[in-house]
């Protein structure tokens, strides 16, 4: 491994994820998912988020949402070695990636379910007719190499951007897709259809923090228009004032409260430009090690 040049940026990466209350009356499994990875030599970092869909014919979804996050991961580590420039030929290399997110989440599915074939109970859902329904879920990603930030999203939850003052927004385009009752989907016939990506320049743009979170964390808030700017505004606070240390301990509480109210799993996944933010201590990641291939 190659030391990194002092003026490179180090991202840091923290998650939590919490099991809404919902999901605990009913006994069901936790069926959002995390995984992030850093490489703090290179100045390379990786985020992904999922929401498994709560539906009775998405029974598999906890599979489908923990398969997502570790496809996301591997294939947008494959293109941030190409990275150079926040141009239009990274947003094409991250339309690759999210083709090629689908591709390997399908196979890993189908592994899946050639180990752990379907029911007799699980066929009077159709699961055989539609085999890739019972593992539905979304998948969000955000990714840094250097200067260079990209997002991909399909289906619900929240990318959010915020600069060094503080201000969020969102680097991603809406989804028209998307009506408050149902999500576009790693399972649906065209996924691609509702793939959205976004490239950033984080010198340009300052940008000192990233948040990932699945839809349970915003449908819990009062203010359901407004609150990822607070939010983003409070995480970077927090972050300066107190530290990535206090920031990761408090992380479950801050997810359990609306996981608890709204009943919904919650998710977050933070990524941190330390020189940006101010922050000194880029060894409190929370990387977990993702096997290559």
């Amino acid at each position: 491994m190659t030391d990194r040049p002092d003026a490179d940026p180090v991202w840091t990466t923290l998650s939590g994820t919490t099991i809404g209350s919902v999901h605990v009356r009913d006994e069901l499994p936790i069926q959002d998912a995390v995984l992030t990875w850093s490489d703090q030599a290179l100045g390379h970092a990786v985020i992904a988020v999922a929401d498994g869909h709560g539906h009775k014919y998405h029974f598999r979804s906890d599979t489908g949402a923990a398969l997502a996050v570790v496809s996301a991961v591997e294939e947008l580590r494959r293109i941030l070695p190409d990275l150079t420039a926040p141009d239009e030929t990274a947003r094409d290399r991250v339309a690759r990636a999210g083709a090629a997110i689908v591709e390997t989440w399908t196979a890993k599915v189908r592994h899946h379910l050639e180990a752990n074939p379907y029911s007799p109970a699980e066929d009077e859902l159709g699961a055989s007719a539609d085999p890739l329904r019972a593992y539905g879920s979304t998948i969000l990603g955000a990714a840094a190499a250097g200067d260079v930030m990209v997002f991909l999203q399909i289906g619900d939850g929240d990318s959010v951007l915020v600069d060094s003052d503080g201000t969020a927004s969102r680097p991603l385009p809406e989804d028209p897709y998307l009506d408050g009752l149902h999500t576009s989907s790693l399972c649906q016939p065209r996924p691609l259809d509702a793939l959205r990506v976004g490239v950033v320049d984080a010198a340009a743009d300052r940008a000192a923090l990233v948040f990932l979170c699945t839809d349970g964390f915003g449908r819990s808030r009062v203010d359901s228009h407004g609150w990822w700017r607070q939010t983003g505004e409070q995480l970077l606070e927090f972050a300066r004032a107190r530290g990535l240390g206090w920031v990761r301990e408090q992380l479950p509480e801050w997810l359990a409260e609306p996981a608890l109210i709204g009943g919904d799993d919650t998710t977050m996944a933070l990524l941190v430009r330390n020189d940006v933010a101010g922050i000194d201590r880029p060894d409190l990641a929370d990387t977990v090690p993702v096997p290559e291939g």
